[in-house]
């Protein structure tokens, strides 16, 4: 049948869609909506389920005769709000910044425009659905940092996904080594978990903001992935980087050639 051919001929570009990496991306991804479908339906057929099991992991991490400090040796507390600043505004920008003047500087124009695109895209639907929702902040415990922005869902862990697992799934797609690939994708998404616990441990979100905001943050990285890889399969974004040669280099080549030429 004409259809069946034609679908035929296509299978092995289908079969290049789906490699390792971003089965491990799409599985996390479902795996988020399976935890958040589960709480979403305990919340809805059992009163309080969910709030209850947002206080307990905002309450466990603490030291019961003193709420204010996390348990554990005096320095958790100043590691865990190091550790949530890769997370923050400041960091994910610089970060956007040096890549995206490193993928120009090799000349990789439309691989730095699609990652400015993924991630302010990813913080223009941050800001929206906490405009949306406005949940207040975590009361139950002192709040170890200020925060004044609405609590779900939370930004730091859907921006770091967002961030992070594009900027993974970009060096990928530029990287041949399947140990690498599978490298880089678990260290982003390691930073991407590390960033959401962080914030349940300094009390300034719920866990249901964490999970809801990482979610979102595999979605969107998700879908910025599969759109990277339909562009370069149409040829329209660098498939790798290229080395450029130096221009030292090139003028050393030609005098050389000049040389044996001149011999």
């Amino acid at each position: 049948m004409p259809i069946l051919d034609k679908f035929s001929r296509q299978l092995p570009r289908i079969r290049k869609l789906f490699k390792k990496e971003i089965l491990i991306l799409l599985g996390l991804f479902f795996l988020m909506l399976l935890l958040r479908g589960g709480i979403e339906i305990r919340d809805t057929f059992v009163v309080d389920r969910a709030m209850q099991f947002d206080n307990w992991a905002l309450t466990i991490a603490r030291q019961p005769d003193n709420p204010e400090l996390l348990r554990g040796p005096h320095w958790v507390d100043e590691a865990v709000r190091d550790l949530t600043a890769l997370g923050g505004a400041a960091v994910l920008t610089l970060t956007v910044i040096f890549v995206f003047g490193y993928l120009t500087l090799k000349k990789s124009y439309r691989s730095a425009m699609l990652v400015l695109i993924a991630t302010v895209g990813g913080l223009l639907l941050s800001l929206l659905l906490k405009d949306f929702f406005l949940r207040d902040r975590p009361d139950i415990i002192p709040a170890l940092m200020v925060e004044t922005s609405p609590s779900f869902p939370s930004g730091h862990s859907m921006l770091s996904a967002v961030v992070y697992l594009t900027l993974g799934s970009l060096l990928t797609r530029l990287e041949t080594n399947s140990r690498i690939r599978t490298y880089t994708i678990t260290i982003a998404i390691l930073a991407t978990v590390i960033v959401g616990i962080s914030r349940v441990l300094l009390g300034v979100h719920y866990p249901t903001d964490v999970l809801f905001g990482w979610t979102m943050g595999f979605f969107w990285a998700s879908l910025c992935w599969f759109v990277m890889i339909v562009l370069q399969e149409q040829k329209l974004v660098e498939v790798r980087l290229e080395e450029e040669p130096d221009e030292e280099d090139e003028y050393t080549r030609d005098d050389y050639d000049d040389g044996e030429d001149s011999a």
